[in-house]
């Protein structure tokens, strides 16, 4: 009996040995996900397929137990919310799909496909809808919002990224100091923060001297939460333009003035 315990146990740190992680993904609260895990093996039974999706490790998300999907164990937190694809489990699908996405999904998720004695491993990023969205003007200021839910206790555990458009590098905070070793051209000397308010969560953007191509979508990616904020910056041309029209005004109206005169 000893020998069979000693056996399993090696058996199962092998298996957390082959831990791989096999990509990010993002979900918007309220949304749905498609999360991968696949079969290498292209002959299956179907009473050969066992596999367990566990979040953190630990929370039993969706188990594939001989072929057949079971939630017996489910932790509460996703019933009725997950489901796999039970047409695709003999062509090695065993991906997993969780609806009604909310915050406390973000991290890490593993796929236990026994046959195998491997664990896939995938990362969820949840989205958050984006607010009511914040206007400037050309040549002004905007203060784009991003908060951490819960207090951060030390400055080193702080890593935050700044997106335009999901692609131009606006500012980075690593380790609780602003980089910009890699901020796009375009916001050079016009980008600020408030690192005295990084302890309390607070990691809004202050963008400056404002231009036209700066409106679209900001994402601000706090990576201790694995949680992704978003907020829309648009540009108020017309607010800009104005005072030019008032001063064309002017002369015209004098001219007026003085041919009734005469």
């Amino acid at each position: 009996m000893i020998i069979r315990r000693c056996i399993f146990l090696l058996h199962l740190l092998m298996v957390i040995n082959e831990v791989s992680l096999q990509g990010t993904f993002e979900g918007v609260i309220g949304g749905s996900v498609v999360l991968p895990c696949s079969s290498k093996k292209t002959q299956l039974t179907v009473k050969g397929i066992t596999v367990l999706w566990k979040h953190h490790g630990r929370l039993k998300v969706y188990d594939i137990i001989k072929g057949n999907g079971s939630v017996e164990g489910q932790d509460p937190a996703y019933k009725n919310r997950a489901e796999t694809f039970p047409e695709g489990y003999l062509n090695g699908n065993f991906s997993l799909k969780l609806n009604n996405l909310q915050h406390n999904d973000t991290g890490k998720y593993q796929c236990l496909i026994t046959e195998e004695s491997v664990i896939q491993t995938v990362e969820l990023l949840i989205e958050v809808p984006l607010p009511a969205p914040i206007v400037g003007v050309i040549g002004g200021s905007a203060v784009l919002p991003c908060s951490a839910r819960k207090r951060l206790l030390k400055t080193d555990d702080i890593t935050v990224i700044w997106r335009h458009n999901k692609t131009l590098n606006v500012l980075d905070i690593i380790n609780g100091k602003v980089s910009v070793e890699k901020q796009d051209s375009s916001y050079e000397n016009r980008t600020e923060t408030l690192p005295e308010e990084y302890l309390n969560g607070n990691f809004s953007l202050k963008l400056n001297n404002l231009h036209r191509n700066d409106m679209g979508i900001y994402n601000c990616y706090i990576t201790n939460e694995l949680v992704i904020q978003s907020v829309k910056l648009e540009i108020n041309e017309g607010a800009q333009s104005r005072p030019e029209k008032i001063l064309l005004l002017v002369p015209f109206l004098s001219v007026s003035v003085l041919l009734c005169k005469y």
